[in-house]
């Protein structure tokens, strides 16, 4: 994916300016299909800003400087076509060994039931070649610093952590009496409710004798006959 957005993305490369403009010029290396467009971006004094322009082509499956194009090109344009083309099969390069080393382990194994089910002059001779370049992977393994031991070492710490990042949280038990079973411990009920003591509300005063009256010391006068 990253290789195809690099392929349609425009590599700029500043070559120089235009005299007098103050504005500087790019050549583009653009990726299509099947070639690499190669494009100049000139001033354009009427337009008043760049202008690109076709340079020529670059077959993607052989990718070299052809006679055309090196007459197309400057004598500055020219190493920056050579230096984009070394980058580019740099980076190729680079993404297919990445891709085989990652792949490795998945051919390996097919490999190893190719030879589980064959016996014959063809497996005879591909054991041959795996042989010595396994020597070799070994020994490019060694000199990097994955040796057998550290690299099992790692390995089976890593297996010990996942282990026990995934192993289910034990469930408290009780024992039953019987040996050797347990039971599972019971959930403490739920307290009861506490009920709050009602309040009395006091009674009401008994209402006065109708016709009762009071005097200014208090006391009260009978009902007049």
């Amino acid at each position: 994916m990253g290789g195809a957005l690099r392929g349609m993305m425009p590599t700029k490369r500043r070559i120089g300016s235009a005299e007098g403009s103050g504005w500087e010029a790019f050549m583009q290396f653009r990726e299509r299909r099947r070639v690499i467009q190669v494009i100049r971006t000139v001033y354009d004094p009427d337009l008043k800003r760049g202008r690109s322009e076709l340079v020529g082509k670059i077959d993607k499956a052989a990718p070299v400087i052809t006679d055309k194009l090196q007459r197309s090109c400057t004598p500055e344009e020219l190493p920056e076509v050579l230096t984009y083309l070394d980058g580019r099969h740099n980076r190729l390069r680079n993404e297919a060994v990445r891709a085989g080393a990652e792949t490795l382990p998945a051919q390996m194994r097919e490999a190893a039931e190719y030879f589980r089910t064959h016996r014959d002059d063809d497996a005879r001779a591909f054991a041959t070649e795996i042989r010595l370049a396994w020597e070799e992977l070994k020994t490019a393994l060694r000199e990097s610093g994955f040796s057998k031991s550290k690299v099992l070492k790692r390995g089976a710490d890593r297996d010990k952590v996942a282990a026990t990042a995934e192993a289910p949280t034990p469930t408290p038990t009780q024992s039953s009496g019987v040996e050797g079973v347990a039971e599972p411990v019971d959930a403490p009920s739920p307290a009861r409710p506490v009920r709050k003591p009602r309040v009395r509300k006091a009674r009401a005063a008994p209402a006065a004798v109708e016709g009762a009256s009071s005097d200014t010391d208090g006391a009260a006068t009978p009902p007049a006959v």
